[in-house]
């Protein structure tokens, strides 16, 4: 169960790179200008939608290239720079730590 798992993970992974890429690719950008979480709750917002087969085939189309056109219109924002260096957090109470 661990494997199967671990294998949907990398597959719902990739699918949601792809959608990516596939936005990016329309709009002349890099994939990673645009923001791997946003994508994700586009892609889930609208699955039901998609999962129902009640949309013909030219709308169902149209829905896809303005869910896609959605997604690379959300770029991840320029910070140079950016360092989060790891630090142990203060404890609550001024007793030392049990050794």
């Amino acid at each position: 169960m661990v494997r199967l798992e671990f294998r949907t993970t990398f597959l719902a992974y990739n699918l949601i790179r792809l959608t990516t890429s596939s936005a990016a690719f329309r709009r002349d950008q890099k994939p990673r200008s645009i923001s791997f979480t946003s994508t994700c709750q586009f892609v889930l917002g609208g699955c039901g939608v998609h999962a129902s087969g009640l949309m013909p085939d030219k709308t169902l189309r149209g829905v896809c290239d303005q869910l896609l056109k959605r997604i690379a219109a959300i770029l991840v924002g320029h910070r140079p720079g950016r360092l989060e260096p790891r630090v142990i957090k203060r404890r609550r109470y001024g007793y030392p730590l049990m050794q």
